[in-house]
């Protein structure tokens, strides 16, 4: 399974990439017959997307300061020392609260990318 952060990052690149009308397909990169250890994909399926959304509007309902805080970093790009200094907090603070919010929706995630990356033949087995 990718990382949690790497997930967030994708899933900001696709919703972003939709949001202004010019979407790729969410294809992998990797080249074929390559092993597939690491997926490189900077974008998420829609299926995986809205798995990554479901786990952030849970994380709304369950604390509404984590959800602001990833939601700036990941979605508006606003970085942890601008969000520090625009609410008067340490910047340490706000990454804090920003790794918690990242370890909730890893979580809630958890289960999906898991199964998901099982599902994923290596070169080896195919040989």
């Amino acid at each position: 399974m990718k990382e949690t952060k790497d997930i967030l990052t994708a899933w900001r690149n696709t919703r972003i990439v939709k949001r202004i009308g010019t979407e790729y397909p969410s294809q992998s990169s990797v080249v074929a017959g390559a092993a597939r250890d690491f997926d490189y994909r900077q974008y998420l399926t829609e299926q995986e997307a809205e798995v990554v959304d479901n786990a952030v509007l849970s994380l709304k309902e369950y604390n509404p300061v984590q959800w602001t805080v990833l939601v700036a970093y990941y979605l508006k790009n606003v970085s942890c020392n601008a969000q520090a200094k625009a609410i008067g907090k340490r910047p340490h603070d706000i990454i804090n609260i920003l790794n918690q919010a990242q370890s909730f929706v890893g979580g809630n995630i958890y289960p999906f990318f898991n199964k998901s990356s099982k599902n994923v033949k290596h070169c080896s087995e195919n040989a």
